[in-house]
């Protein structure tokens, strides 16, 4: 990966918005609040400059899923995650 987060040849591309949204079943446009609000999202992109989500971004969006479903506020499931 380079200095601004894009892939570079021989990485893995890793998840696109439209499979992270449809594994956690929420929308795409809630992701990318998460990650405009919260700071929770991709921790890179593809040199288009779409989001990828790698396997650690998933467990951090399940969590933060989780947490907002059990009834905590979305400002405080990502402060814990």
């Amino acid at each position: 990966m380079d200095e601004q987060g894009q892939v570079t040849a021989g990485e893995e591309p890793g998840y696109g918005i439209g499979a992270v949204a449809r594994r956690l079943g929420v929308p795409a446009p809630t992701l990318r609040t998460w990650n405009l609000r919260y700071g929770i999202g991709p921790s890179r992109r593809s040199p288009g400059g779409h989001r990828r989500y790698d396997t650690g971004d998933l467990r951090r969006l399940e969590e933060m899923n989780r947490l907002i479903r059990a009834g905590v506020p979305a400002a405080d499931a990502a402060r814990e995650v």
